[in-house]
């Protein structure tokens, strides 16, 4: 099985599908390696999802620059040390938060979920343990900058969550923070939920202790806050509406299998190929708040329950 990892020590700021800088020039250095966040038995020298650090991981420093980014652009936080791709089940999901200083700020302010990476392919429960995961063999977390947020510089945490050992309470979490300006917007306030990280998740979350292990074919624990208005929900719960990049407006996020509207462009990193973007509600606020980690990761399977 080759190495699979997400956002290790050394991030890659990808815009527009363009790297941007070198190593850390945008991106938040750790102290993590390649290490995953976990509740139960973290590695030895990582941290918990309880710990302050949680917001762009263990002894995060700021990134030398700031990135200008304006509505529409597609960003990506990419694999670094040579990583070809997430072989890891589980959501993927974006955070920003407002700062007055991107260089400075400590992730302590609030935090709002713009984009949800779920299931892109519906299939069997054996696919839900690897290839029916939008993120699946993707080397990066991307998004797109909504058109909802004021202008103004941001933490832009992205992340991964890895289900292969949840059914045991060790779900892992891979995540690093990039600098960005946003420009060009004429929104006066952040729209949505807003949530503190840590404390976005706790132990008994039923996101972060589903097992696909089982006999299911979904994800019905949608990890967090739900997506903020004008943020992006790509994929489903099941996988049944395909590969599709949803917009949030009003209304109830959790239905996201359903919901139909307009055409777009997908969201498939591994392939220039498009697909239909729709508008979906927005969900009620739930009290299930979500995040996740960043570094490298050894494949393993664990054993069936």
């Amino acid at each position: 099985m080759k190495a699979s990892y997400i956002l290790p020590a050394l991030g890659l700021l990808n815009v527009n599908d363009a790297l941007q800088g070198s190593a850390n020039t945008y991106i938040r250095k750790h102290q993590n390696s390649y290490m995953p966040t976990k509740f139960k038995n973290p590695p030895t020298g990582s941290i918990t999802p309880l710990d302050a650090d949680f917001s762009c991981n263990k002894g995060a420093v700021p990134a030398s620059k700031v990135y200008s980014v304006k509505a529409g652009d597609k960003i990506g936080l990419k694999q670094a040390y040579g990583g070809t791709g997430m072989q890891h089940p589980g959501p993927a999901q974006v955070y920003m938060s407002p700062v007055a200083d991107a260089t400075t700020a400590d992730g302590s302010g609030d935090w709002y979920k713009v984009h949800q990476a779920l299931i892109c392919t519906a299939g069997s429960a054996e696919s839900l343990r690897s290839t029916a995961w939008c993120s699946w063999d993707e080397d990066q977390v991307y998004f797109t900058v909504p058109a909802t947020i004021p202008n103004g510089q941001y933490l832009v945490r992205g992340e991964h969550i890895g289900l292969h050992g949840a059914h045991a309470g060790e779900a892992e979490f891979f995540y690093a923070c990039a600098q960005v300006e946003v420009t060009g917007n004429s929104a006066s306030s952040m729209p949505g939920q807003a949530v503190k990280i840590p404390g976005v998740y706790t132990a008994d979350d039923a996101a972060v202790n589903f097992s696909v292990w089982g006999s299911s074919t979904s994800y019905n624990a949608i990890p967090g806050p739900d997506v903020i208005p004008g943020g992006t929900v790509r994929g489903s719960s099941d996988g049944a509406s395909g590969d599709k990049v949803e917009t949030v407006s009003g209304g109830v996020e959790s239905n996201l299998s359903t919901s139909a509207s307009a055409a777009a462009t997908s969201t498939k990193a591994a392939s220039a190929s498009s697909t239909a973007v729709q508008t979906i509600p927005t969900a009620t606020p739930s009290n299930s708040l979500g995040a996740c980690s960043s570094f490298r990761v050894r494949r393993h399977r664990s054993r069936q329950v």
